[in-house]
């Protein structure tokens, strides 16, 4: 079980250990993803499964995405934890060949709620799932002095905090710091709230994700384009 004691190493590692032994349930959850997609004439399609793990009680959260019919058989998956700490969630989520992990911490669904969701009523739980629906993956880059002056725009903060790494996704801009292989991603602000003038500090990123996800899903993403 994660606990508070646990270093994002610890977490990361945690993660992994887990995701090793869900063999037998992985390939139930891929059975039915696969008569999900069979049946359906319209893509791209989605679905995530739940699991807490027998051995270390984690949730975990498996979510499968098929393109195209063909891809029944070989969908795209990704992995994500959920686990909850004094101070509120996280979402610890592996890369695919999982020497990487990015760990979100409860400021970031702070402000995912207030810049791009705007909506109180849904739970912190609901807010994770929510977030990973909507995400196709990111493009990050070392930060730059001009990056760190956005950031300090919007995040009322010592500007001593370590601020190393800036990427876009499919819902905006985020902002963390990396510790060792793992990214802890501290916040996120949408490209509306950025003047003009702002905008062109993340044009090469955003182009980079652009062109990631056309060579990866054959189109860019859309944020309003959720995975269900």
């Amino acid at each position: 079980m994660i606990v508070p004691t646990m270093t994002v190493q610890e977490i990361h590692k945690e993660i992994l250990e887990d995701i090793k032994n869900l063999d037998n349930k992985l390939d139930g959850f891929k059975k039915d993803f696969r008569k999900i997609v069979l049946r359906k004439s319209q893509y791209p399609i989605s679905k995530s499964y739940e699991y807490i793990t027998k051995e270390r009680k984690n949730l975990l959260v498996i979510g499968y995405t098929a393109l195209k019919r063909s891809d029944s058989d070989n969908p795209i998956i990704h992995f994500y934890g959920i686990y909850t700490r004094t101070e509120g969630k996280y979402a610890a989520a592996p890369t695919l060949d999982m020497n990487m992990c990015t760990i979100y911490p409860p400021h970031f669904f702070k402000r995912y709620r207030e810049r791009v969701v705007n909506d109180d009523t849904i739970s912190n739980d609901d807010l994770i799932r929510l977030y990973f629906r909507s995400d196709w993956g990111f493009v990050g880059a070392k930060v730059k002095q001009e990056h760190k002056s956005v950031y300090y725009n919007f995040e009322d903060v010592d500007k001593n905090e370590k601020l190393d790494i800036v990427c876009v996704n499919s819902q905006g801009f985020c902002f963390g710091e990396k510790q060792g292989n793992v990214n802890i991603i501290k916040t996120i602000v949408t490209e509306e709230m950025l003047f003009e003038n702002q905008k062109y500090v993340f044009q090469e990123l955003k182009n980079a994700f652009i062109e990631m996800n056309r060579e990866r899903y054959g189109k860019a993403p859309d944020a309003k384009n959720q995975k269900s």
